[in-house]
């Protein structure tokens, strides 16, 4: 018998099923512009993609639900396959039946309850603000660092180097920070072994008490206690609990003091970020009564799958999803390694404005291959400010939107300056995100990337048109093996190439590497890259070559300077083919407009963009 789940239905369909027997799922991405539904089902034994549907998220006036966004999607998702998954009456059908209808298992991830925002307070030095900000860096978070007076007073020469009145302009500043912040945590840390000893962690205390009562005067009361993580000085723990009681619930978490301490503070944010923000979306109740397993952060679920692909194909991986509101960038080595950077209020949506204020006009406008002025400029911002879901009708409009998108991910990693990343060679780089997935031709895509990341050595690049890598890991954790399996069969289907990326000191214009290409049918092809060039190899899809790469005596393609290369392994084609880019690490563009002009036109036209 077919059942309906109810919106209103408390209870979870967990126990009417075994996860993993699931023949239909339907896994749905919240994002802050557009909600994205997949249905995933078994074809011959193996989990595919079936469908996908897309509409506006609903978690603002006038719906203020989320799941009346989700239904909409999956009514597209009915258009399509001719079968039901919701009534009439607006509920999620299940099992399936013979029919077809209906579907077994329902996830979620999602990032349309925005960012959460956590202020760190106490004795907090720039390295432990630095290591706050690294612990979080994995959540759609923002972090605001705000060291007791005390504390700055001390470190610009003791207590005595500030005035009475400096210390009154000082708390009143703080509690101006605390209004416009409205956070949604705090982090306190520091040690006692400082030159202002306890008063740090005291004075964080009670800039939050002043904070909350303020917040009180002016009406707005809290149904819970204010959260608060305490990594600070062991032996004031309970100090700081009796100080905070009855305004504050205080979490004792490992003290932080290295990077040994990133992971207890990162467990415990991450819990609070899933009850204070995820949990609160509108609708959330009634979208959690749909699963057995409540819905997951969007940055938590491509992290995760970004460490199986790592662990999975023993394989350095690097994750790009350029959103609407945040920029991520996720990279997992094969030996366990794990950066997470997800860049939370840069996006190409409604947060565009937040990456031409950080950049200004010439940073965008330096990938543009042609001129314009900050009014027209401004004028594409607004636009796309309150009109993100309209996609480029316009060549020029196009490559402004992967402009902006070139810089959200370079500022990403930017914000990752605590990582060495730029010595993270990645073997395979999977790109997602709207304006990613949207481009018209895939040499834009790949030239995106390469511009934005900047890769070394050799490297695969595949781009996730369907927009499921986001959505997978929150399958994987309920079903692992659908998450695998549709991963492999069409999350990664469209393999856009190799990439071969020396990098040295060279003049323009000499040849910077030599390359043989050694088809799988036995032809061959030599090709000599020039300094400062981008060169296409046909290798199409589905075909492979062995490569040797010769590199002049200053270029380095991973071995050392001018070691040469023969891969011992076949490469992969792709939809652009072997890119070798010889243009320079870091890249640098040309000063003068006309010339850096022609060369961005070269370099598209070369790519097919």
């Amino acid at each position: 018998m077919q059942t309906d789940f109810s919106l209103g239905e408390t209870q979870s369909p967990a126990g009417k099923y075994d996860p993993e027997a699931a023949k239909a799922i339907l896994v749905a991405d919240c994002g802050t512009v557009v909600t994205k539904v997949s249905l995933l089902g078994l074809v011959e034994g193996q989990y595919r993609l079936m469908a996908r549907g897309e509409a506006p998220t609903t978690v603002t006036a006038p719906h203020k639900d989320i799941t009346q966004g989700i239904i909409q999607a999956i009514e597209e998702i009915e258009r399509i396959t001719g079968h039901r998954f919701v009534s009439k009456k607006g509920r999620i059908l299940s099992p399936q039946q013979m029919t077809g209808d209906g579907i077994d298992l329902f996830v979620a991830a999602i990032s349309a309850g925005g960012p959460i925002r956590i202020v760190v307070v106490g004795a907090v030095s720039p390295q432990l603000a630095e290591l706050a900000k690294q612990a979080i860096s994995g959540l759609y978070a923002e972090t605001h660092a705000i060291p007791s007076p005390a504390f700055s007073a001390a470190r610009e020469g003791g207590q005595g180097a500030w005035t009475g009145e400096r210390v009154r302009l000082e708390w009143e500043r703080q509690l101006q920070g605390m209004r416009e912040l409205q956070p949604h945590a705090a982090l306190i840390v520091g040690l006692a072994e400082t030159p202002a000893e306890a008063a740090p962690l005291q004075e964080a205390c009670q800039l939050i008490v002043n904070a909350l009562q303020d917040q009180q005067k002016q009406g707005n009361v809290r149904t819970q206690p204010f959260p608060v993580l305490y990594a600070g000085a062991p032996q004031y723990v309970e100090a700081v609990r009796r100080m905070l009681q009855g305004h504050a619930e205080v979490t004792r978490v490992e003290t932080l003091t290295s990077q040994k301490q990133l992971g207890p503070v990162s467990m415990a944010a991450t819990a609070l970020y899933e009850r204070d923000v995820i949990q609160q979306v509108p609708g959330y109740e009634q979208m959690r009564s749909w699963s057995p397993a409540a819905p997951v952060g969007a940055a938590g679920s491509l992290s995760s799958l970004v460490r199986f692909l790592a662990h999975h194909y023993a394989m350095n991986v690097t994750a790009v999803d350029v959103g609407a509101s945040t920029t991520s960038v996720m990279m997992g080595g094969e030996r366990g390694e794990f950066i997470p950077m997800v860049n939370a209020g840069i996006g190409v949506g409604p947060n565009i404005g937040a990456i031409l204020q950080l950049v200004g006009r010439q940073r965008i406008a330096r990938w543009l291959p042609f001129e314009m002025n900050e009014d027209e400029l401004r004028q594409y911002v607004m636009n796309r400010m309150m009109h993100p879901q309209v996609v480029p009708t316009s060549q020029r409009d196009l490559q402004i939107a992967q402009a902006f998108a070139r810089e959200a991910i370079i500022l990403t990693l930017e914000s990752g300056a605590h990582v060495n990343s730029s010595q993270f060679n990645a073997d395979l780089i999977l790109a997602t995100g709207g304006v990613l997935a949207h481009a018209p031709k895939y040499g834009q895509a790949m030239l995106l990337l390469l511009d934005a990341l900047q890769p070394r050595g050799v490297t695969s690049m595949v781009l996730d048109r369907t927009m499921l890598i986001s959505q997978l890991g929150a399958v994987a954790t309920v079903a692992p093996v659908a998450a695998v399996q549709v991963n492999e069969n069409d999350a990664v289907l469209h393999r856009l190439g190799t990439c071969v990326v020396p990098f040295g000191n060279l003049p323009p214009g000499q040849t910077a590497l030599k390359v043989d290409v050694e088809y799988s049918n036995g032809r061959k092809v030599s090709v000599d890259v020039a300094s400062g060039s981008i060169e296409v190899v046909p290798l199409q899809v589905n075909e492979q070559a062995l490569l040797s790469l010769y590199p002049a005596p200053t270029v380095d393609v991973g071995l050392g300077a001018g070691e040469r290369a023969r891969a011992a392994e076949e490469i992969d084609g792709g939809l652009v083919g072997l890119v070798i880019d010889a243009r320079g690490r870091p890249l640098v563009l040309a000063q003068n407009d006309a010339e850096r002009q022609a060369r961005l036109l070269q370099w598209m036209q070369i790519m097919g963009a």
